[in-house]
C-alpha cells in the first residue's frame, strides 16, 4: 500500500477515485433548509472551534497515526499469505502482480476517513474471491494471528451479525471481517459502490461485511463539502464521548449513527461551515420528531437490484409495529437498516438533554458570548443520580469471563427496556452507562477469589408516579423486570459464570469502580495535538472505493 496518499487526495480503494472526485448526490427528498453561507466572524469561530479540538486532543499525535499505518500493513500481508495459501491449495495462483486480484483489505469507518481518536478501533474489511471459504477464515486465520509478532487477545465472533475477529496488533484494536465476492478472481477496479458487483452475492453475510465500506463510502457521497463534513463529525464524536452518550451496544448512536446525523444537517445547511453547522445541528435535532426517520437517500435509491441476495430492509410501509425503535437512523445503502435500532426511550431521552444542553452553548459561541470548550466537558456519571441499577458479572476464572460480560454488555439494552416498561418500578429514565468497569478481582481467604466486572444504569423516578403508588400502598419494585431479564439470558453457553443485579445508593458504588471512572475519563490533552498530516493519513480513504449539565436524581 505504499502508494497511498493523503486524505485530500487519496485513492479511495475500491473506487478508483480521489477523494475530490467523490460526486455529491443530492438527497432529493430533502431541500436545504437555508443556502446561507459564513458570515461576519464565522471565520474567526470556527478557527477557535478547530483549536479547541487540538486542545481536546481529536487530531491522533501522527507517531501514533505511523503505529496504525503500520498495524495495518501487517495486518494486509497476514491476509495476503493466508488467501494466497488457500487459493494456492484449491489450484489457484496468484503472483505478486496479480496479487490485487487475491485479497484487497479495506478499512472503514472513523479511521478510513480520519476522524478517529487514540483510542479508536480500525475496522477492517477483507475482501476474497468466490472460493475463500468464511469457514476457513475462522478457523485457520486466529492461529496465524496468534503466532504473528505484536498480535494479542484475539477473539472470534462468527456468529455475530457482522462476523469479526477482534484482535491487538501493536496495540492498535482491530476488527476483521470477511467478505466474499461472486468471481475466481476480484475485477482490477473494483468499485464496492457499484451495485452491480453486489447481484451474484448469495451470502447475506457477505453483503452485510460489505455494506460496511459501502456506507462509509455513501455518506461521502450525500454530503455537499465533504472537508466540512468531516470536522463537523470530529466535534460530534468529541461531544458524545464526553457527554457518554456514544455507544450503540446500550442503546446510544454509534459512529455511523452520528455520521449519518451530521451528514443530514450538511445537507439542509449545504454551504455553512463547521461552526455554524454545528450549532444547527442541535437546532435541528433539538426539534426533530424522533418518531421521524432520519434519512440521506431517498429509499427507493436503497432498493435492492435486480439479482441481489434478498435482505430485509428498513421499510416503514412493511415494519410491524413491534420493530418500530425511539430513534430510526437509516443506512444509505442496500439493505437499508436502523443504525439505532438498539435505542431506548431512556437513551433517546438522555440524548434530548444533552442536545438542549449542547444547543445553548453553540449558540452562545456563535453570538460571541462564550467559549465552545464547556461544550466538550466530561459528564460524571456517578453524579447523575442518587440510585443505581448495578450488574454484577462474574467468573472464578479471568480468562472465561470474556466471552460472558461481552455476551452480557449485549444484552443491557433488554434490561433497560424492560425497566421502562414495568409500571412497578416508577421510572421515568434508566439510563446506562457506556463503560463497563472491571475485570477486578475480589481475592477470598484462600488465596483465590472471583473476578468481576460492573455495568451501571442510573435511575430517575417519576416522582408524581411514585407518589401516586405510595398514597396506593404500593413500595417501588424492580423484581420483575430483573427477573424478566435473567430468564431470557442464555447462561448454558457459559460455564464458571454467575450474575447479579441489585439496586444500590450512589454511596455504595465501590471505591475502585470510582477510581477506574475518574481514571478513563476523556481529559484535554496537555497541549494542541498536530493536526494528521497529509502523509500520515495515507490509508483511511484509499481503501474503499447523560444528561443536561447539572442534572441530577
Amino acid at each position: 500500500m505504499s502508494d497511498s496518499i493523503g486524505v485530500s487526495s487519496g485513492l479511495l480503494r475500491g473506487t478508483g477515485k480521489t477523494l475530490s472526485e467523490v460526486k455529491y448526490r443530492p438527497n432529493t427528498d430533502a431541500e436545504p433548509l437555508s443556502e446561507h453561507g459564513p458570515q461576519s466572524g464565522d471565520q474567526v469561530r470556527n478557527e477557535k472551534l478547530v483549536e479547541e479540538l487540538r486542545a481536546n486532543g481529536a487530531f491522533e499525535d501522527p507517531a501514533k497515526n505511523v503505529v496504525r499505518e503500520n498495524a495495518l500493513d501487517k495486518v494486509e500481508k497476514i491476509v495476503f499469505e493466508w488467501v494466497k495459501d488457500v487459493s494456492d491449495r484449491k489450484g489457484i495462483d496468484f503472483t505478486e502482480e496479480t496479487k490485487h486480484k487475491a485479497c484487497k483489505v479495506v478499512p472503514f469507518g472513523s479511521y478510513c476517513m480520519g476522524v478517529h481518536s487514540s483510542d479508536s478501533d480500525i475496522d477492517v474489511l477483507c475482501i476474497v474471491p468466490l472460493h475463500i471459504d468464511r469457514g476457513d477464515f475462522f478457523a485457520e486465520v486466529p492461529a496465524i494471528l496468534s503466532s504473528a509478532p505484536g498480535v494479542s487477545h484475539i477473539h472470534s465472533v462468527p456468529d455475530a451479525f457482522v462476523p469479526v475477529i477482534k484482535f491487538d496488533c501493536d496495540g492498535v484494536d482491530v476488527d476483521l471481517s470477511m467478505a466474499r465476492m461472486p468471481d475466481t478472481e476480484l475485477p482490477d477496479e473494483l468499485d464496492i459502490c457499484l451495485d452491480e458487483h453486489i447481484k451474484g452475492i448469495k451470502d447475506p453475510k457477505d453483503l452485510t461485511c460489505l455494506n460496511g465500506p459501502r456506507v462509509t463510502l455513501e455518506i461521502l457521497h450525500r454530503v455537499p463539502h465533504v472537508e466540512n463534513f468531516l470536522m463537523l463529525l470530529r466535534c460530534l464524536k468529541l461531544w458524545a464521548r464526553r457527554r457518554g452518550i456514544y455507544a450503540n451496544i446500550v442503546g446510544f448512536p454509534g459512529g455511523v449513527a452520528w455520521a449519518i446525523m451530521g451528514a443530514k444537517v450538511c445537507q439542509l445547511y449545504p454551504n455553512m461551515i463547521p461552526t455554524q453547522l454545528l450549532e444547527k445541528f442541535f437546532f435541528l435535532y433539538k426539534n426533530w420528531n424522533f418518531g421521524n426517520a432520519i434519512l440521506i437517500t431517498p429509499l427507493e435509491e436503497c432498493r435492492a437490484p435486480a439479482g441481489a441476495v434478498y435482505m430485509p430492509s428498513w421499510d416503514p410501509q412493511r415494519m410491524p409495529p413491534t420493530q418500530w425503535r425511539p430513534m430510526s437512523v437509516i443506512t444509505p445503502t442496500y439493505p437499508a437498516a436502523n443504525s439505532t435500532f438498539n435505542s431506548s426511550q431512556s437513551t433517546l431521552w438522555v440524548i434530548q438533554q444533552e442536545i438542549l444542553a449542547a444547543h445553548a452553548l453553540a449558540s452562545a459561541f456563535n453570538a460571541g458570548k462564550g467559549s465552545i470548550g464547556a461544550m466538550f466537558e466530561a459528564s460524571d456519571f456517578f453524579k447523575l443520580y442518587s440510585n443505581y441499577v448495578q450488574v454484577e458479572v462474574c467468573s472464578t476464572k479471568e480468562e472465561g469471563l470474556k466471552g460472558w460480560y461481552a455476551y452480557i454488555e449485549s444484552q443491557l439494552r433488554k434490561l433497560v427496556e424492560k425497566l421502562e416498561l414495568d409500571q412497578s418500578a416508577g421510572l421515568k429514565v434508566a439510563h446506562p452507562c457506556t463503560k463497563h468497569f472491571g475485570p477486578h478481582q475480589e481475592p477470598d481467604a484462600a488465596g483465590g477469589g472471583r473476578w468481576l466486572v460492573l455495568f451501571y444504569i442510573g435511575l430517575k423516578f417519576d416522582e408524581e408516579k411514585v407518589k401516586i403508588m405510595k398514597e396506593a400502598g404500593q413500595a417501588v419494585n424492580l423484581t420483575n423486570p430483573v427477573a424478566e431479564f435473567l430468564q431470557i439470558l442464555d447462561t448454558e453457553s457459559y460455564d464458571s459464570n454467575d450474575i447479579a443485579i441489585k439496586v444500590v445508593k450512589r454511596k455504595m458504588i465501590p471505591a475502585w469502580v470510582r477510581t477506574s471512572y475518574a481514571d478513563r475519563a476523556p481529559h484535554p490533552a496537555a497541549g494542541p495535538s498536530p493536526v494528521v498530516t497529509p502523509a500520515s493519513q495515507k490509508r483511511r480513504l484509499e481503501e474503499v472505493g447523560g444528561a443536561g449539565p447539572g442534572r441530577s436524581a
